[in-house]
């Protein structure tokens, strides 16, 4: 009887790490849908033709954005459930106005984990966001106690 009451409490524990990721995650992807949408002053656009790994002879496009302190990878396909584009990595190293204060390069994070949630990992200066649930990833690099790097990264086939 108490073995099957500790593995309902492993279980029950097990649940809301995964939910308190998803949360996280869920904050985090509406913060970089944000990132996204605000376009700096001076783009760097340049694209690279992939061939599609489900349509036989369908070209698709990698377009890479570059502003000073953000780098966004889309891929664009017109075959897509997207075809507007989905993200492949975000990177950001300076602030930027669509981040919130609490998450800004080059601030302490004040509030971070309160607001976002306790990263599912940490490894020296990085704490990771992520869940076997989903596929996307969040690394937020530090750097002498301050915010140095943001990286959203999105699977998909």
């Amino acid at each position: 009887m108490r073995t099957r009451y500790a593995w309902l409490l492993f279980c029950l524990l097990l649940t809301g790490c995964a939910g308190s990721q998803e949360r996280a995650l869920d904050r985090l992807d509406e913060i970089a849908g944000r990132v996204i949408r605000v376009p700096c002053h001076q783009p760097d656009y340049r694209y690279r033709q992939v061939e599609n790994s489900h349509v036989a002879g369908l070209i698709d496009e990698i377009e890479t954005l570059r502003c000073p302190g953000l780098e966004l990878q889309t891929y664009l396909s017109r075959e897509a459930a997207r075809p507007d584009g989905m993200p492949v990595y975000l990177n950001v190293s300076r602030p930027h106005p669509a981040l919130p204060a609490f998450l800004q390069p080059g601030s302490a994070g004040s509030d971070l984990e309160r607001r976002i949630g306790r990263p599912a990992s940490r490894t020296g200066a990085r704490w990771y966001y992520g869940s076997d649930e989903t596929t996307e990833k969040v690394t937020i690099e530090w750097q002498n106690g301050l915010i140095n790097n943001l990286r959203w990264e999105w699977y998909f086939d």
